[in-house]
């Protein structure tokens, strides 16, 4: 706030509102990262809706369709039609999609495939994302879900997504399982309550 007034200043040397900036930027930031933690934590559920899984996926890929294509990643994407609804914030979970997509892309800087199914099973709807890239060693697996832990260079990644993706999947009464093998590619399992009970 008080930077915001700062910047406000007619007379403010170039410099100044330079530093102004990067005070005001910086803060944007810690903000986010304490949304994310506040996520992790459970504290911020979110508002519950009856939402289609199906819809949400076909909105964040409108974002990232042309990124792909630039990356020379291939999408394969199979929904199940009759795919029940769940009890979900949509937002969280489009940031889920999102963030799993992100480093799906991320893990194929040469290029590859991503493959994305909806199913129901029982009581549950299945999202499930494959990609074809590098892969992650038993090690690194074991930690992906821990706060600030990443394997990505300094100012690319926080280490927050995967564990605020773990938050929001178990505070909507999901769970998460990843599987990744060095070379091959790595496989993410969602499981999320289904409103009624139907199978694809």
């Amino acid at each position: 706030g008080f930077a915001e007034l700062v910047q406000k200043c007619p007379d403010l040397p170039v410099q100044a509102r330079a530093d102004v900036e990067k005070i005001f930027g910086t803060s944007l930031h810690a903000r986010e990262i304490v949304k994310q933690l506040l996520i992790f934590s459970r504290d911020a559920c979110g508002q519950k809706t009856k939402a289609n899984l199906n819809k949400m996926i076909q909105q964040g890929l409108t974002f990232l369709e042309s990124r792909c294509f630039s990356e020379g990643i291939n999408i394969k994407c199979v929904l199940c039609p009759h795919l029940p609804e769940i009890d979900a914030d949509p937002a969280q979970i489009s940031q889920v999609f999102v963030s799993l997509m992100v480093n799906a892309i991320q893990a194929m800087p040469q290029g590859g495939t991503i493959s994305i199914r909806t199913r129901g099973e029982r009581d549950k709807v299945l999202l499930i994302i494959e990609d074809t890239g590098v892969g992650m060693p038993e090690e690194v697996l074991q930690k992906i879900f821990t706060p600030f832990f990443t394997t990505k260079e300094v100012g690319i990644g926080t280490g927050l997504g995967l564990p605020v993706v773990h938050g929001i999947i178990t505070a909507h009464g999901g769970s998460i399982k990843i599987d990744s093998k060095i070379g091959i590619g790595t496989k993410c399992t969602i499981k999320l309550p289904a409103g009624r009970s139907r199978t694809c």
